[in-house]
């Protein structure tokens, strides 16, 4: 038997954790583009009070390692909050507030390369500021963010794997915990790599694909 089969024999402990790294960084994605699509608008309309807390954040997640940002989450949250929270959920929070500070910034560029034109012709026809972002300026600046937004996914499934330093069970972790117990470090990790490629691909062409279709429609 290969050392490659000796460890593809523990492939359910595995899968365990790639389920996990699926659902974290699906978390992650959700709540990052949630938080960055708000911040984005805040600064984009410049709102006195709220606009300098939303360039603080943005600057401080962006100029943080996200390891950091997860261990002072896990443990240092719980402490000033008194509100017990669990590894995972503080790894999804904690990967969501680091993406969020790249998707604001992704969102706010591709936004305002809109001519302000567009938002001038759309009010003018009657819509109110809400529906030209909806139905006029998001639809031409998606075409543009797309790519940018495609890198921050894959690079979000990959930094998924930084949860395991707060115990979460996610694909990086178990696959730790397979090597210290087959002693076939070099496999495991080979695998490993694999799997994370088998990841990241699928959402790599997928995100090309999207943006060609847009591309062509717009």
């Amino acid at each position: 038997m290969s050392s490659f089969q000796q460890v593809l024999q523990y492939w359910p402990f595995l899968l365990s954790g790639i389920e996990l790294t699926i659902l974290v960084s699906l978390v992650a994605m959700a709540g990052g583009m949630a938080i960055g699509l708000l911040v984005a608008l805040v600064r984009i309309a410049n709102v006195p009070v709220v606009n300098p807390l939303a360039v603080l954040y943005v600057d401080f997640f962006r100029s943080t390692p996200v390891l950091a940002q997860l261990v002072w989450v896990y443990y240092a949250l719980p402490i000033l909050t008194g509100i017990s929270i669990s590894a995972f959920a503080a790894g999804s929070l904690g990967l969501s507030l680091y993406a969020g500070s790249f998707f604001s910034e992704i969102f706010r560029a591709g936004i305002l390369s809109v001519e302000r034109g567009q938002t001038e012709a759309a009010l003018a026809l009657g819509m109110n500021r809400l529906q030209a972002m909806r139905r006029v300026i998001l639809p031409q600046a998606m075409v543009r963010m797309l790519p940018p937004i495609g890198s921050s996914l894959i690079t979000l499934v990959k930094d998924s794997a930084l949860v395991s330093i707060i115990s979460v069970p996610e694909l990086m972790r178990q696959s730790e915990a397979l090597a210290s117990i087959t002693f076939r470090r070099m496999e495991v990790l080979t695998i490993t790599a694999l799997i994370y490629f088998a990841l990241t691909y699928p959402l790599s062409r997928g995100v090309d694909y999207l943006h060609r279709r847009l591309a062509a429609e717009t």
